[in-house]
């Protein structure tokens, strides 16, 4: 059986763009290494959502707030005193769309207690055989989406830890793999300078792989009678571990004049998938309501040449998806004294022959 997207001008892009989700950052026995590059499962965890973290990259986790503190670093969920909601829609490459919506709320001496749901929709594919290769009839819609559920408390003036369960589910027409991963963070603020430092872990879970009905094949056994029935073989697919990495990030108030405030950020994440990333951010915030934003991150690759044995390090601009930079910006309109509304937009340029990503984003506090 073969498949293809029902705009059939774009079957090329989308084969480019589900490889290249599946080439996300590989499990490997040697850290910032391409050597497995692309047996890795579970992309959808490595997807970036919400429009503030993902204008400035993971260095957000520092001092990252409210109801995106779900997905970058759940400690940041202390410092909410009410409720907030987030929802943002990306539009991804290959004409893929990701949705994400949390909600977060403060719980008293609880702490804050938020949920958040993510869905990667790649589109309707019709289903196509040699005898009909115009279509049978069928579509079918791959679907991957991840729950989870977050907890934040501060348990000092100074330190907030958090942590999220989520669940993992991928969806192919009649199979499906499941998981769960488990994220946790903590941030420390300085005193100094507006400084805050953090450290993430995520998407720390079990290996998933694909079960169902798609994998039965009705066949006649080796040396049954041609006029026996046939039986049902069920095939198995190897298992894949889930992308996790240990990140530690840091910012401060690089200018404060008024209402000015201009923000700098840096981060380092250790990835088990592939190479390791350095990142920086800058975030200006006037008045509290209006912010402009921008990042950059760079890859760290180990190599070895097979026919010398030597070990070779680079380090470049982005990855194999994106060329490293992005920027974003939003505003916040006040509605009495609790009440808050913003939007959000970040873009982030990706490498030919992919369209950029556009993320936007609405939040309400309350």
């Amino acid at each position: 059986m073969t498949v293809q997207p029902t705009k059939r001008g774009t079957w090329t892009t989308r084969a480019l763009g589900l490889a290249a989700l599946l080439a996300l950052p590989a499990p490997s026995a040697h850290a910032a290494s391409d050597r497995r590059l692309g047996t890795s499962g579970a992309p959808e965890l490595m997807i970036a959502v919400g429009p503030r973290g993902s204008a400035l990259g993971q260095s957000v986790a520092s001092d990252v707030h409210g109801a995106e503190a779900v997905y970058w670093n759940p400690a940041g969920l202390a410092g909410l005193e009410g409720t907030e909601a987030l929802f943002s829609h990306t539009q991804y490459f290959a004409d893929m769309k990701v949705n994400f919506v949390a909600v977060a709320s403060h719980a008293g001496n609880l702490g804050t207690v938020g949920f958040g749901a993510k869905v990667l929709s790649v589109g309707d594919v019709i289903v196509t055989t040699e005898q009909a290769p115009e279509g049978t009839g069928e579509i079918f819609t791959p679907t991957f989406s991840v729950l989870g559920v977050s907890w934040g408390r501060a348990f000092t003036d100074r330190i907030n830890f958090g942590l999220t369960v989520n669940y993992v589910n991928e969806h192919i027409e009649t199979m499906s793999a499941t998981g769960m991963a488990l994220d946790f963070g903590v941030q420390y603020q300085t005193g100094w300078r507006g400084m805050n430092l953090a450290m993430t872990v995520k998407n720390i879970g079990n290996s998933m792989s694909y079960d169902g009905s798609g994998l039965d094949l009705s066949v006649l056994p080796p040396g049954f009678e041609p006029a026996a029935s046939n039986r049902i073989v069920q095939f198995t697919t190897a298992a894949f571990e889930m992308p996790s990495y240990f990140s530690l990030a840091a910012g401060y108030d690089a200018w404060s004049e008024a209402a000015n405030v201009v923000q700098l950020k840096a981060s380092f994440a250790s990835n088990n998938f592939g190479g390791d990333n350095i990142a920086g951010g800058v975030e200006w915030t006037y008045q509290k309501q209006y912010s402009l934003r921008g990042s950059w991150f760079g890859t760290m690759t180990n190599a070895t040449d097979v026919r010398t044995g030597d070990e070779s390090t680079t380090f470049d601009s982005g990855d194999d998806l994106y060329s490293g930079f992005a920027l974003g910006g939003g505003f916040k309109v006040r509605s009495g004294d609790t009440q808050r509304l913003g939007v959000d937009l970040t873009w982030r340029p990706s490498r030919e022959p992919f369209d950029d990503v556009i993320e936007v984003g609405l939040t309400w506090a309350f």
